[in-house]
């Protein structure tokens, strides 16, 4: 792990509040990278990896990556990378150098038919072999930012489902205490309230009834994570991967209007509800 002394006294301040984002994700990652060892680089790309697991979903799903190739989420792999993946998995080739196998994998089960008979959410799946992907980092911090996402995504999946009476049991992503808890438990709290520091905030995330509120409060609950948990790495990758994932959060809500939002959540809510029946009194309009 290396020391980055310059890159790192020379950041500039960021909020959640920015009305302008200082520099693009791509643009800072591109100015950092040639800086960074070879394993740091690998932390850095965990994030952009993110990004190339949706574009992967759409072009399975839609044949295209959502917004198109003039407005992609910055990512580590092209559109014309991602098809080779899915040419080599059809032509039972290897996995393309520099792809993740386990990118490689998802798409060999989604090739098989059967598969989706049993697999109603097969996002949930890549995410789960992400996630898994992601905790072998090696990198403490790392691995505990995405445990601390894990658990603070299937936590909210499992309020949502109470709420309106859903069984979401198949939507938790990942198989740890926690979604062990979420499936097994009866209790109010799934008796986490006590395993988790951050009970009482994802509680409070609850009071927002605006859901684009609700949303910006969950990035100020993973900003102020990031900010703890970083707050003690100087001037160690750390900082670096704490800084672009803020930068990202900022980058995403200056380009996003509340109508965006809106529409977003009711894409959010309007999945869990699929192949569901809520009653109508609680559906989102």
């Amino acid at each position: 792990m290396g020391k980055y002394y310059f890159l790192i006294a020379g950041l500039q301040e960021l909020s959640l509040d920015d009305s302008k984002v200082p520099v693009a994700v791509t643009q800072f990652r591109d100015e950092v990278y040639d800086a960074l060892d070879g394993a740091d680089r690998k932390l850095m790309d965990l994030l952009l990896l993110e990004n190339d697991c949706r574009n992967l979903i759409s072009l399975l799903r839609s044949g295209t990556v959502q917004g198109g190739e003039t407005d992609m989420r910055p990512c580590l792999f092209g559109t014309e990378q991602l098809e080779e993946l899915i040419s080599c998995v059809k032509a039972q080739e290897r996995c393309p150098s520099g792809i993740p196998q386990f990118m490689y994998d998802f798409v060999e089960e989604w090739q098989d038919e059967s598969w989706h008979e049993v697999a109603e959410f097969p996002e949930d799946r890549l995410w789960g072999l992400f996630y898994d992907y992601a905790l072998q980092c090696g990198n403490d911090f790392v691995q505990d930012w995405y445990r601390f996402n894990l658990d603070l995504n299937n936590i909210q999946i499992a309020i949502t489902g109470r709420k309106f009476d859903l069984d979401v049991r198949r939507l938790f992503v990942g198989d740890n205490a926690i979604t062990h808890a979420l499936r097994t438990s009866g209790a109010r709290d799934w008796g986490l309230s006590q395993e988790l520091s951050f009970w009482d905030d994802i509680m409070l995330l609850q009071e927002a009834q605006d859901l684009n509120d609700r949303e910006r409060k969950t990035d100020m609950l993973r900003w102020k994570w990031l900010e703890q948990n970083s707050f003690f790495h100087y001037f160690t990758v750390e900082r670096l991967f704490s800084y672009m994932v803020r930068l990202g959060m900022v980058e995403r809500w200056t380009s996003m209007d509340r109508e965006q939002g809106q529409k977003l959540f009711r894409k959010l809510i309007g999945e869990l509800k699929d192949q569901t029946e809520v009653p109508s009194e609680f559906r989102v309009n």
